[in-house]
Parts: structure tokens; C-alpha cells; sequence
């Protein structure tokens, strides 16, 4: 899903929620448009060839056994070398210009498609876009370049990137996207975008935000950032618990759970700020909200039958209908892509263990290996063929995968504290999880096979990430 960006408004008093104006896109307002979210289906292709270049840029574009194993590696890719040469820009526009590059310096290094050469070998040369020395480039081993401009007028940025392929010898894509001065951050995100779109179909998670849960003293509230942790809001702000939050598919609607003295109520929150109850009805139990990816029902659990069970309604809080009847605790659903399946946790087992079953809880099946340890929290990837969910290990919760077409579980985290509340990236190649490894819990994000993991929060216990 491609970039959301919330604003806040005001702040509204205690049992209040702030409010939210701005817009994700088609529906939020969004300073820059990012490229068309890629098809998240089979693994990474290779790099595409070269097509007919624009001569300046154009305009920014619109809108068996199971058993656990090793890690989970993308095989048969080379990373590229690409070289990222300060950007030129006018006087006043240097710190925004350095912004721009250190932004897509961590977004292409975070891809993993990507390694950037040494900026020693090229100090000193002349950078003009006029005419380019391929062999001088070929000889640093860069397979592409990335030449940029930025300068400002009338209160706005406008950043133009051209990409060179160093090994064809010549220009390949080239954009002009504006933004307010404030948002160089923004601008380098969306050249990212442009970049892997054009050359891999992987450029929605530069663009990509986070939801997740922080504890602020006795209350715990819901915040947005970007990916890399920037961009941080608060957008909750009522005096007690709320938490498990999750977005519908047009990302104009947030669900969440609201624990309040003696029960729990979901809630749905608008682009205008505006709450609404979904359900909620005396005493009990009623958490963990999931979107379908059809944005028309929600899977959820609920004790309003006498023991936890899994649920669906309607977004319009219609159509109430009981999927478990276990007499054990069925809890937090993932639906699978084509929502025709739902994965969730039960203990009818013994122990808290993955299960899928179909929509309308027929055909219930166990997932997790015979001999796991406590498993929880499933989400099933965009792509389809795995599920993510954290098992105990010796003591200590570890982010699994279990791979729908080979029946093996790998571990992606181990031997860095307990690792929970897996997300998985809009494209399928990232996930999201909270973590204790640093002291307390906090949000950090990885590629799919284990590596690149990277903290992106830095205040009071942080959990339940939703990627977006």
C-alpha cells in the first residue's frame, strides 16, 4: 500500500481522540505522489532493461514434516552498485539537498537490491549531468548512477533525479517531484520509490508507514511513522488503553481495541477524526481487529459467547457471525490475501499453537510444528505463501515463518531477547516486530530472510506494528 501520511490537528482533551486531517492517497492528502504500488506476487525479479528515457524529467507521477530450519535466504541476486553523488542544489536548499541523499542512501541500502560505492572514489570529479563519464563511473564498478538537483522557489522543493545505467552508457529514468520546503525527507522517499519501481516493481515501502502502540504512563496510545521510524505522530489521545490498531485497504479507516475498566470496545477512527463503535457490549473480551483485504468485514475475538472465539462483522457493524465454537481461547486472526482463509491462535492444543481455517471457520487445521513452543500473533504475507508468528525458544519469543508451499518453519530472530507482534511490509519483502533486545520494547523492522534489522523507535514501550 502506498504512502499515507496523517496529520494531526489538534489535540483533543481526555477521552477524546485528536483529530486527523490530511489525507493518504485518494483520500489523504499527501505532499508528493509516489509510483504505483508493485504487484507483491513471486520473489524479486532482476533488474528490467533500460526503456526510452525521457530527454528532461517529466512531472512526478500520479497516484511434508515441518521442522525448523536455518534462515530464509533471497538466493540468485547480486546486489547492484550504484553511486549516490551529492546533489547539486542552489543556496538555499544545501541542508534539504543532504536530507534528500542520506534518505535514498537508506532506503536503497535498506532494499537490499542495492550497495553504494564508496563517494572517496568519485571526490573530485566533475558530476555535470551534461555529459557523464561512463568510464570513469565503469571503472569505480558502478552498475548505476543517480545524478540530482534540488533547488527551491515560492515556498516549495523540486528535486530532479536522473538515473544512469553505467554499463549501457545511458540515461534510464529520470523525475521531477515537488514538495513543501519542509518535506526533503519526502522527496528522497519518493526517488527511492521511482528508482526500485523502475528497475525491481518494489517501490511502495520507501513510501510505507508503521502504526503501532506506545505505553505512556498509565495509558497506552496509538502513533504513526514513516518506515525508518521519521515522521513520528500520536493519534490517539484519550485518557486510557488503546491498542492492536490495524488499517483498512483504502486507508481511510483505522480499527482498534479501547480497554476500558471493565471491558474492551473496537473502534473505527476516520480521516475527520471521527470515532466510532464497532462493537462493544457489556463486560468481556473483544480485541484484536483485522481488516479484510476487500476492507468489508472484520475478523475479531470475542468472549461475548462465554470463552474467547474468533469473529467476524461487518464495517458497518452488521452481520455479526461466530467462526470458532472450541471450547479453548481462539484469538488474534490474520486473513489470508485472497480472504478466503484465516489464520489465528488456539490453545486447543494444549498450548497457544497457529491455526487456518476457511472464512466461515470450516476445515480448522494446525500450522505450527508438533513440539513448538507457545506460538501467537500470525500475520500471512501479502504474497500468500507464508506466515510470520512469534514462538518461545528456550525461554525467549522468536519471530517464525512458516512457508505455506514446503510446510518448514524458519527463524528469523534468535539469541537477541523476545521478538513479537510480526507485520509484514505491503510488498511481502519486510517485516515489522516489537523487541526487547535494547532494555524495553521497541518497533524495529527486517528484510524477509532475517537480516538488516534496524530499530525505528526510541520511546516508551512500543508494540503491535501494523505496516501500511
Amino acid at each position: 500500500m502506498s504512502s499515507r501520511l496523517w496529520r494531526l490537528v489538534l489535540v483533543c482533551s481526555a477521552l477524546s481522540l485528536v483529530t486527523l486531517a490530511g489525507a493518504l492517497p485518494g483520500v489523504w492528502a499527501q505532499t508528493t505522489t509516489p509510483p504505483a504500488a508493485p504487484n507483491p506476487a513471486g520473489p524479486a525479479p532482476s533488474p528490467q532493461g533500460p526503456q526510452a528515457p525521457p530527454a528532461t524529467p517529466p512531472a512526478a507521477p500520479a497516484p511434508g514434516e515441518k521442522q525448523i530450519t536455518g534462515t530464509i535466504k533471497e538466493s540468485g541476486f547480486t546486489q547492484l552498485a550504484i553511486a549516490l553523488p551529492p546533489c547539486k542544489a542552489d543556496a538555499g536548499s544545501s541542508a534539504a539537498a543532504t536530507e534528500v541523499m542520506a534518505t535514498v542512501k537508506a532506503d536503497l541500502t535498506f532494499s537490499g537490491y542495492f550497495k553504494v560505492v564508496d563517494p572517496a572514489l568519485f571526490q573530485g570529479m566533475d558530476l555535470s549531468d551534461a555529459k557523464v563519464d561512463y568510464t570513469a563511473w565503469q571503472a569505480m564498478a558502478a552498475d548505476y548512477l543517480l545524478l540530482t538537483t534540488l533547488y527551491s522557489s515560492s515556498g516549495q522543493l523540486t528535486l530532479e533525479g536522473r538515473l544512469y545505467d553505467v554499463k549501457r552508457k545511458e540515461m534510464v529514468t529520470g523525475k521531477r517531484i515537488k514538495s513543501q520546503v519542509q518535506d526533503a525527507r519526502i522527496l528522497g522517499h519518493n526517488l527511492s520509490s521511482v528508482i526500485l519501481e523502475y528497475l525491481f516493481g518494489a517501490g511502495s515501502f520507501p513510501t510505507s508507514q508503521i502504526l503501532f502502540t506506545s505505553h505512556l504512563g498509565n495509558t497506552e496510545d496509538i502513533f504513526l511513522c514513516d518506515y525508518d521510524g521519521r515522521g513520528l505522530l500520536r493519534l490517539t489521545a484519550m485518557g486510557i488503553l488503546n491498542v492492536t490498531p490495524d488499517v483498512n485497504p483504502k486507508g481511510d479507516k483505522i480499527a482498534f481495541t479501547s480497554i476500558l475498566k471493565d471491558r474492551q470496545e473496537l473502534f473505527l477512527l476516520d480521516r475527520q477524526g471521527r470515532r466510532t463503535k464497532l462493537y462493544g457490549q457489556g463486560e468481556g473480551l473483544n480485541s484484536n481487529p483485522r481488516f479484510s483485504h476487500d476492507g468489508n468485514t472484520i475478523a475479531f475475538c470475542s468472549s461475548r459467547s462465554g470463552n474467547p472465539d474468533v469473529w467476524t462483522i461487518g464495517v458497518d457493524g452488521k452481520n455479526l457471525t461466530r467462526l470458532t465454537f472450541s471450547w479453548a481461547i481462539d484469538t488474534a486472526p490474520t486473513w489470508s490475501p485472497n480472504d478466503q482463509q484465516i489464520a489465528f491462535t488456539s490453545d486447543r492444543s494444549g498450548s497457544p499453537q497457529i491455526y487456518i481455517m476457511d472464512r466461515d471457520g470450516a476445515n480448522a487445521r494446525r500450522i505450527s510444528p508438533e513440539g513448538s513452543g507457545r506460538c501467537d500473533q500470525p500475520a500471512w504475507s501479502p504474497r500468500g505463501d507464508k506466515i510470520a508468528y512469534p514462538t518461545s525458544k528456550d525461554g525467549r519469543f522468536n519471530i517464525a515463518v512458516y512457508d505455506l508451499n514446503t510446510n518448514q518453519v524458519t527463524l528469523l530472530t534468535e539469541n537477541a531477547g523476545d521478538n513479537e507482534a510480526p507485520a509484514w511490509s505491503p510488498d511481502g519483502r519486510f517485516l515489522a516486530f516489537a523487541s526487547n533486545r535494547s532494555g524495553t520494547y521497541q518497533i524495529y523492522i527486517m528484510r524477509a530472510d532475517g537480516s538488516g534489522v534496524t530499530k525505528i523507535t526510541n520511546q516508551s514501550d512500543c508494540y503491535g506494528p501494523c505496516w501500511f
